[in-house]
């Protein structure tokens, strides 16, 4: 079955806005669904709702007859990260992350959408003390240490019985961390939004970083797997993407090499990881490939920030 009409929630998100321009380039039919949505007169139909909220959702997919939908919404009511939202209001996490994810899926069972694509995270697994050595796959066990992890697990357990019970084709790609312009970074990213503020302002920095390597991904790639996996005829239930494996002091380096010499200097210390590195060779066997470096991350942000100062 060809995807030629797809609906985003959380269209007006960091990602879910990537996917849609890149949708729309690829020359698919796009709706957005989300609180406050209106005509913005940009060639994307838009529906303002909650997936949580009964019928909302529903409405909009018999409106807009998509054949699949990508569920790229998260609680982050101030702003400040998915994660920390979790952690500071866990019932809100759960509410939006699983309970509005699996009143998605009811709402594509009852108006026919066959196709679910689903914004998981890495955070799903536990500290590397868990796992054996190495880079953990989609066989590791889940055992997440956090609120937001724990809220995104429940959602995998939504999409099982999406797919079991509804009969829908539901697939979750577990992000790492999502970086690129267009985003205010905050809890995971503090580091990172340190370093790259000083960086826009020409202002010295001088700070100790954890020397754990961590994955990320540009959000222009996180779009091409979800688009990617939302034309895709039978993906996996559950794909891990690792896209770039970082340090923040390989961080430092380049932004030092963008900003200026001498401005940027990160000085690497022991530090314990809270997450294992993930193997996404099931998600490459598909023909996905990171295409944005460190560097283009990280002179695109830059370059946000300056032209914005």
């Amino acid at each position: 079955m060809s995807v030629e009409r797809l609906l985003v929630v959380g269209g007006s998100g960091f990602v879910g806005g990537r996917l849609l321009r890149q949708a729309m380039a690829a020359g698919l039919q796009v709706a957005s669904f989300g609180p406050g949505e209106a005509d913005r007169g940009d060639g994307v139909a838009r529906f303002d709702g909650r997936a949580e909220a009964p019928g909302a959702l529903e409405a909009a997919l018999r409106a807009f007859r998509p054949e699949a939908l990508v569920w790229a919404a998260g609680h982050n009511p101030a702003g400040d990260g998915l994660a920390r939202a979790a952690i500071e209001d866990p019932a809100g996490g759960i509410s939006v992350n699983a309970g509005g994810f699996a009143a998605a899926l009811a709402a594509c069972g009852r108006a026919g959408v066959p196709r679910v694509v689903g914004c998981g995270s890495t955070v799903v697994y536990g500290p590397p003390s868990v796992y054996a050595p190495g880079r953990v796959d989609e066989a590791a066990r889940t055992a997440p240490r956090s609120a937001y992890g724990l809220s995104k697990q429940m959602a995998e357990m939504a999409a099982d019985w999406g797919a079991d019970a509804l009969g829908l084709s539901v697939v979750t790609l577990r992000l790492p961390l999502v970086l690129g312009p267009g985003r205010w970074y905050a809890g995971a990213a503090t580091l990172y939004a340190r370093m790259l503020r000083a960086a826009a302002s020409r202002e010295p920095l001088d700070l100790t970083v954890p020397d754990t390597p961590f994955d990320a991904v540009h959000g222009d790639d996180a779009a091409a797997a979800l688009l990617l996996l939302a034309r895709h005829e039978a993906p996996p239930r559950r794909l891990n993407m690792a896209g770039l494996t970082v340090t923040h002091a390989g961080i430092a380096a380049v932004l030092d090499g963008l900003a200026g010499p001498g401005l940027i200097t990160a000085r690497a210390e022991p530090g314990e990881p809270e997450l294992p590195l993930v193997d996404d060779a099931a998600l490459r066997a598909l023909g996905w490939r990171a295409a944005r470096d460190l560097d283009a991350i990280l002179s695109e942000s830059l370059t946000e920030l300056m032209e914005a100062a």
